[in-house]
């Protein structure tokens, strides 16, 4: 709780920096389309409702998709691979690996190189969401602003949750959906990161209520009130329910098998995406329906006016289109694409139905409304987040029930099949909670009890420089060394991770000016005594953020470093009696 106050400060510091993300993506973003899908190909794709008009123009230079398609993918191809590889794919992913196996850390560049890609995947035609992409801005500011203020792990990793919700939050204009999608799209077994909720719907907030100021506070969709009436009609939804879940895994299985053959092209990243577009530019030529956002043929669907060809083709074209868009390595989310598909899976489902079934009248909007959420759900395991969103982005509350119906029979029918390959099961998987189902016992151990287990302090002489400093971190593979002063005595420490930071921002020629004193970043504070019990210590390398700590034994000798390793070795053989 002492943390609390500061976590809301940063949370609101968050939300204001997404916002200001989110509406630079948009504003990019919109530019990026009407220069190029509406400039060069004269396609007016339709708009949802609340962003624009849902009438529509075929593009008159359908013949320039693959040239136009594959120059935006080279473009974004050269972006990614040359200043931010990590950038590459649906960005939510991404985010997802940072907050369970990289601690957090997302490079500055990520947000910067992440918008202007996307945008030039999206905008010159590919078929991609702005979830990915916000996901990851948002949570590469979460980074960025724990690195300004040096956080420790615990904190960075809360504030990159913050950023995921906020981002979200704001350009789908659902502030409660986007801080659920983040609490919950890390974990695929109905876990979720409650402790990181209040400050994720704070920066969710602030982010919503900043990009609603200068867009405006309608929902993405438009719909025209719908309401679930009958329960006889649960029949109907648990059977389209089923169906979703098992078209999940032609989606998931066309995505990664379609990436798995690109990985093993043997070119250059840099030209992957550009193919990608091509493939996917010819494909556009014929059926241009796949090609973009897609989220006006969703409010097309919702008017019933949506042809049956074309719900016919346009999931499974949608499917392909966004395999070959980012699973080449291109910018993009798959959130978007995933939701046109759900939808146009109930506009055509209710179209079958009123043909087999004139008497249940059924109808598009209802059936597209909770196809959308039905779909995601399966598809990306976020059941609580695929509700909340859908009703915040299309206004219907009024179809909740028959969308909780749609979303549990689509996760029984889907199984454990995901979009997302970097979520764990459940916190008991996560790196992120390595420790925090084992503090009772290790409340009973001590540092005594995990010695025999500790590895061999490196000492270093304070005057030692930089250079020296790096040879000895390679040929000891230590994570710290201890730093002695001109008596002998314990100076400090200084951390690997420090050095590559200052590495990063040395020219080699003044290696040998920098010298051990001026590396130091903790003093006596990091020392643990034999005593010391080992949850206290483990929280201490948590908070302070290291690999290590040095240990005094009796007689104030130095000899070992205690790390998160021989805690778990320790903890393990606690149990062997």
């Amino acid at each position: 709780m002492k943390k609390l106050p500061r976590l809301v400060l940063y949370s609101i510091l968050v939300g204001i920096i997404a916002a200001g993300g989110a509406l630079f993506f948009d504003i990019v973003l919109r530019w990026a389309e009407k220069l190029v899908m509406v400039g060069l190909m004269k396609f007016i794709p339709p708009k949802p409702g609340g962003e624009g008009s849902s009438a529509f123009v075929l593009p008159h230079h359908w013949y320039l998709f693959p040239l136009i398609l594959g120059l935006g993918g080279l473009a974004a191809g050269f972006l990614i691979y040359t200043f931010a590889p990590e950038t590459e794919g649906h960005g939510t992913d991404s985010a997802i690996e940072a907050f369970h196996f990289k601690k957090g850390k997302i490079r500055w560049r990520v947000p910067i190189i992440k918008t202007l890609a996307s945008a030039i995947t999206i905008g010159s035609g590919g078929s991609a969401g702005r979830e990915g992409p916000i996901a990851q801005i948002g949570a590469g500011f979460g980074s960025f602003l724990a690195d300004i203020f040096k956080l420790p792990t615990e904190l960075r990793r809360t504030l990159v949750v913050v950023g995921i919700g906020a981002g979200i939050g704001s350009i789908f204009r659902a502030p409660f959906g986007g801080a659920l999608f983040a609490v919950e799209v890390l974990y695929t077994q109905m876990d979720m990161e409650m402790e990181s909720l209040i400050p994720t719907l704070i920066g969710s907030i602030i982010g919503y209520s900043l990009f609603g100021a200068f867009h405006g506070w309608k929902p993405i969709f438009i719909t025209y009130g719908s309401r679930f009436t009958d329960p006889v009609h649960l029949i109907m939804y648990a059977g389209f329910g089923l169906f979703l879940g098992i078209m999940a895994y032609p989606y998931v299985e066309v995505f990664y098998r379609t990436r798995d053959l690109f990985r093993s092209l043997r070119i250059p990243n840099i030209f992957k995406p550009a193919i990608g577009g091509i493939l996917l530019g010819i494909m556009a030529m014929f059926f241009p329906y796949a090609a973009g956002i897609g989220y006006g043929w969703i409010q097309v669907a919702i008017a019933g006016q949506l042809a049956f060809w074309v719900m016919l083709l346009l999931p499974f074209a949608k499917m392909v289109a966004t395999s070959f868009t980012i699973s080449s390595g291109g910018s993009g989310g798959i959130f978007g694409p995933t939701i046109v598909i759900g939808g146009t899976f109930g506009a055509l489902f209710a179209h079958l139905v009123s043909l087999a079934f004139p008497s249940l009248g059924a109808t598009p909007e209802p059936l597209v409304v909770v196809g959308m959420a039905g779909y995601i759900s399966a598809v990306a395991k976020v059941p609580l987040a695929g509700l909340i969103m859908t009703m915040e982005m299309t206004g219907g509350y009024g179809l909740i029930v028959p969308a909780l119906v749609v979303i549990i029979f689509g996760l029984l029918a889907s199984g454990e099949v995901t979009i997302y390959e970097k979520q764990v099961p459940n916190k008991l998987s996560s790196p992120a909670h390595i420790g925090d189902f084992a503090v009772d016992i290790l409340e009973g151990l001590t540092v005594e009890d995990a010695l025999p287990n500790c590895g061999k302090a490196v000492w270093v002489s304070e005057g030692e420089n930089l250079e020296r400093i790096l040879n000895l971190f390679t040929s000891t593979r230590a994570d710290i060394l201890c730093v002695k002063n001109m008596e002998g005595n314990f100076a400090g420490i200084i951390s690997l991770n420090h050095v590559k930071e200052v590495i990063l921002q040395t020219q080699e020629l003044i290696f040998p000016l920098v010298l051990a004193h001026d590396l130091i970043t903790h003093g006596k504070e990091v020392l643990v005594h034999p005593s010391d019990n080992l949850k206290a210590v483990l929280q201490k390398l948590t908070e302070l953020d290291l690999e290590e700590l040095p240990v005094m034994e009796d007689g104030g000798k130095i000899e070992r470093v205690i790390s998160r390793n021989s805690i778990l070795i320790a903890y393990s053989r606690s149990f062997e009696g």
